[in-house]
């Protein structure tokens, strides 16, 4: 009975109804269903209950602390394992730098509580847990308020320029410029008057883009403040030096 094929959505649904009430997906297979990155692991990860869904075929069971109520949410009708808890499982699998990309997609999606991964890794001892815990020093804030981000270039810029000792900017600042004219600022220092834009190509990469950018550029130099821009590139292959030239920056005001 039922579909010949199922698509993964499907696939989900059927790993956690095989394996018995109180099974939640987990590890990659919630870090894809939460959007935290494009893979699509096979077979379906899930947590269950004492032994169930050991030895079903495409089904890959985890014997892990189990995820409290509070770590468990249901998204498209599929309960899963939050953010904050899939990065902690994902934490034991990941490399430094594939840790710190689902990090940022979370931060993009204004869904990186560090408080709340704190919390879930105080529980017990994980693997992967000091990568982690490196990775979030960069993300505090002293109020722990969630960074505004837009893009992933923004979400990979600001940790690198807070481990580079850049004084942490405001992000995605909203103003009025120029006789009421709206900005909207990637990174602003704003006592330095000093923004600086993340030039992603999935913005800023059309001609129509270019030719905004540069007025939008002009109005707020006309207002007082100076405007970097930062590409992808510059971001990847020499990020002590844009730090280092942001430093300058900030420091000739």
């Amino acid at each position: 009975m039922g579909y010949r094929s199922a698509d993964r959505r499907g696939r989900m649904r059927a790993a956690v109804l095989a394996c018995g009430n109180g099974t939640v997906l987990s590890h990659g297979s919630a870090a894809e269903l939460q959007g935290l990155w494009g893979k699509e692991p096979t077979p379906v990860d899930v947590i269950t209950p004492r032994r169930a869904g050991r030895g079903i075929p495409e089904i890959r069971w985890h014997n892990v602390i189990r995820p409290t109520p509070d770590e468990i949410e249901i998204r498209e009708g599929i309960p899963c394992t939050t953010v904050a808890r899939t990065i902690v499982d994902m934490a034991g699998r990941s490399s430094f730098s594939g840790l710190s990309r689902l990090v940022e997609q979370a931060a993009i999606q204004r869904r990186l509580d560090v408080g709340e991964v704190d919390r879930v890794l105080a529980r017990g001892r994980r693997r992967g847990a000091p990568n982690l815990r490196a990775i979030l020093e960069l993300w505090r804030t002293d109020d722990e308020r969630k960074p505004r981000l837009r893009s992933p270039l923004e979400a990979f810029l600001l940790p690198a320029l807070v481990a580079a000792g850049v004084p942490r900017p405001e992000c995605n600042v909203k103003l009025r410029v120029d006789g009421g004219y709206p900005v909207e600022l990637d990174m602003l220092w704003r006592e330095e008057r000093l923004a600086i834009e993340a030039d992603g190509e999935e913005t800023h990469g059309t001609r129509r883009a270019f030719q905004d950018d540069r007025k939008r550029d002009q109005r707020l130099v006309a207002a007082g403040y100076r405007v970097a821009r930062v590409t992808w590139r510059q971001a990847e292959d020499e990020p002590a030096g844009v730090a280092a030239r942001i430093k300058r920056m900030l420091g000739s005001t």
